[in-house]
């Protein structure tokens, strides 16, 4: 009896495998697991909620939406902020919280867009100090405020949590739970990504500009040297998001290889 105890945990015999070899089996990945894997790229499907997908993108695209929609005198910053913006953004604190696929990409776009912003105003805050780019956005704090011309802190936290890391968290919450998976060439190109993202944000606040009769008056003329220099600093904007999610596509197949 006490042999036959000790001998499968040693070396096992010709007919039945040590716990040794059981256990490296068990940790090998299954045939499900592989075919879950997206082709070509390692990362490992798993079922999304597009209602939170959607509640994601919205409060992370709804800070950026406000400029137009108050440019174009749809509705004011200030109820947007009230009204929309702040509730969401509760809301998505609690989803944070919750820990779900859709809040960990969630996560990242946010902590990659602030720092995309950062590197974007490392270009643009000395124009603006030397005069040579006009800056709006302590006016939109005063918007946002409702009651005063201008508010520079108000103006670059709206800049940086809503706008910044807002519509990096819509990109990175679609990438990251629907895109990727159905488009798996997409993860191979994550840099090229983030830089399409930034041109197509750019042309969003062009098109703003252009389209509405205030738009000028209240954001910055258009010339060459402020769409060149607004161009370069979404192009910084996108390709700091891109260099983001490369890394985050990186953690992602180390986890669905360790599944």
């Amino acid at each position: 009896m006490s042999t036959a105890t000790v001998a499968p945990y040693q070396t096992g015999t010709a007919g039945s495998p040590s716990i040794t070899t059981q256990r490296r089996t068990a940790a090998a990945p299954s045939p499900i697991t592989r075919i879950l894997l997206t082709p070509g790229t390692g990362l490992l499907r798993r079922p999304v909620s597009l209602a939170r997908v959607g509640l994601l993108m919205t409060a992370g695209a709804l800070p950026v939406l406000s400029i137009p929609l108050y440019v174009f005198n749809l509705l004011p910053i200030s109820a947007s902020a009230r009204f929309l913006v702040l509730p969401l953004a509760i809301i998505v604190i609690a989803m944070a919280l919750h820990r779900s696929l859709e809040a960990r990409w969630a996560v990242r776009g946010f902590t990659a867009g602030l720092i995309a912003v950062t590197a974007y105003d490392a270009l643009r805050m000395p124009m603006v100090f030397t005069k040579i780019w006009p800056d709006f956005i302590p006016r939109l704090g005063g918007w946002i405020i409702g009651d005063v011309p201008t508010n520079i802190p108000v103006g670059y936290a709206w800049r940086y949590i809503g706008d910044g890391g807002g519509i990096g968290m819509a990109f990175f919450v679609l990438c990251g739970a629907v895109g990727l998976w159905r488009f798996p060439a997409l993860a191979r190109r994550p840099i090229q990504l983030g830089v399409g993202y930034g041109i197509f944000v750019w042309s969003g606040l062009v098109a703003t500009i252009a389209l509405s009769s205030r738009g000028t008056e209240l954001l910055f003329p258009l010339s060459w040297q402020s769409l060149g220099l607004s161009l370069t600093g979404h192009l910084i904007y996108g390709s700091v998001l891109g260099i983001y999610l490369r890394r985050a596509l990186a953690t992602e197949r180390r986890l669905a290889l360790a599944a």
